[in-house]
């Protein structure tokens, strides 16, 4: 199935509405279990999120995919609230997180993938759930679906989980995104996501970037077709700006522009209006001029923001 529309938390657009887009953010987490050894993972103040998407609004932004999916945080209402305040087109995740997101006692370790399937259909047709399995708000609906692998891929429950949203995107025709630890096992995933119908250019390998060494390992990923989201720009724990611009321009040098995406994977500790360091609009201030500095065409910075995001929905 290939769309023509993509739904956000205000209704659907056309591909061409998209603008300029950071495929992978968080503008607003609730708390959960995660949040207890990671304070960062909580960021739920709607004024301060409304600032941090406006300033982004006013250079350049128009669409930020919310990855953050249903039940492990996200709060719908809030984001279409958010998306009125701002001009902000935002797309909400149906799907799952690591498993740390959730209690002990939550339905996401029990579901059997019928039900998890089910569910995540539900979200992008029907209406979003909100807080419980009985509640749906039918005037809001997903348009991605999240999935997540721990280092060790996609097995035990998370193969079941991995499963059931590629099943989901692939009814739906919608893309997925899928967590990984580093890129690690990301191969492996794909192919679970192909045996579920999915095609290769709906996916979208996140996180990859967080190791910025092994570029055979980088060009291995893209080579089976899936794109590239580049997340960890300006996040020093794992390495400065000058590397990831120096993947970014041997990716492009290697073939693969056409594969690359880029965003923020946006915390608390990351954005300007709750404390942060640097703020959800840094790509537009400063990223894209310091990849103009290791010869990064205009021509691929747009296919990197706008063109490949389109793509990923609709192609």
């Amino acid at each position: 199935m290939l769309n023509t529309k993509i739904q956000t938390v205000c209704g659907e657009i056309r591909p061409d509405q998209l603008g300029y887009c950071q495929m992978h953010e968080h503008i607003f987490v609730r708390h959960t279990p995660a949040a207890v050894s990671n304070p960062a993972l909580c960021f739920d103040n709607e004024e301060k999120s409304i600032k941090e998407l406006q300033d982004y609004y006013s250079n350049g932004g128009r669409t930020i995919i919310d990855a953050q999916p249903w039940s492990a945080g996200r709060d719908i209402r809030v984001l279409a609230r958010l998306s009125q305040a701002s001009g902000v087109q935002i797309v909400a995740s149906t799907g799952y997180h690591l498993l740390i997101f959730y209690s002990t006692d939550h339905w996401i370790h029990f579901a059997d993938m019928h039900q998890l399937t089910d569910l995540f259909i539900r979200e992008l047709t029907t209406g979003a759930e909100c807080q419980n399995l009985k509640i749906i708000t039918p005037d809001l609906r997903a348009g991605i679906v999240k999935a997540a692998i721990p280092a060790e891929g996609p097995v035990g429950r998370y193969e079941i989980l991995l499963r059931s949203a590629a099943q989901a995107a692939a009814v739906t025709g919608v893309p997925l995104l899928i967590h990984t630890e580093k890129g690690k096992n990301a191969i492996p995933a794909v192919q679970v996501c192909k045996e579920e119908g999915m095609q290769t250019e709906r996916i979208v390998i996140c996180h990859a970037d967080r190791q910025a060494e092994n570029l055979v390992y980088h060009e291995a990923i893209a080579e089976t077709g899936v794109y590239l989201d580049y997340d960890t720009i300006h996040r020093l724990a794992y390495h400065d700006d000058q590397q990831e611009c120096e993947l970014i321009s041997h990716m492009i040098g290697a073939g693969y522009g056409n594969r690359l995406l880029l965003s923020l994977d946006t915390t608390a500790k990351r954005l300007r209006s709750y404390g942060g360091g640097i703020g959800l609009d840094y790509i537009l201030t400063t990223f894209l001029d310091q990849l103009k500095t290791f010869g990064v065409s205009a021509e691929n910075l747009q296919l990197m923001v706008n063109e490949n995001p389109m793509r990923v929905f609709t192609q």
